[in-house]
């Protein structure tokens, strides 16, 4: 395979190695595009009537309903009163997530400072409540340089970053 001169032989492994990392490269997008595809929009005829009936219950004037389906979840995303829901249900129409969009100034004032610290001449763009099993925590949308979602808990420790 590796013939000729040593720097003939260093040529032709290189060109072997980027083969190799050209074909990873195609199925990780492969992989990526499989994964892109988890969530699918959903009918709302094609929704279990237990999820159905527990955003009803929850939510009776519930506005601009779109669904989807997350493996064997439902998720929810709707307008209720003057507020943006997303609700994730389990096929049997139990509540596993709730996440609400709120007010900047509702977000509580531990996680304002430690964005201001940590992102100086960033503006908040967005705040989400999220609540996961009674667990509370904050998502925010954050404009600057970069573009960046992070996500603390409720009393403020932070959690992650995701590039936006």
């Amino acid at each position: 395979m590796f013939t000729g001169s040593p720097k003939q032989k260093w040529f032709e492994a290189c060109s072997f190695i980027m083969d190799i990392k050209r074909s990873l490269m195609a199925i990780l997008l492969l992989a990526g595009a499989t994964a892109a595809t988890y969530a699918q929009d959903v009918d709302k005829k094609n929704v279990p009537a237990p999820v159905r009936q527990a955003l009803n219950k929850s939510y009776p004037s519930a506005r601009d309903v779109d669904w989807e389906r997350r493996g064997a979840n439902y998720v929810a995303d709707f307008d209720f009163g003057n507020t943006d829901y997303k609700v994730t249900y389990s096929g049997q129409g139990r509540v596993l997530v709730t996440e609400k969009d709120i007010p900047n100034t509702k977000l509580p004032s531990v996680i304002a400072k430690n964005i201001k610290l940590k992102y100086p001449k960033a503006r908040i763009d967005d705040v989400d409540w999220i609540n996961t099993a009674g667990k509370i925590s904050y998502k925010v949308d954050i404009e600057g340089t970069p573009d960046v979602n992070v996500w603390y808990t409720a009393d403020g420790k932070f959690i992650k970053e995701i590039a936006d």
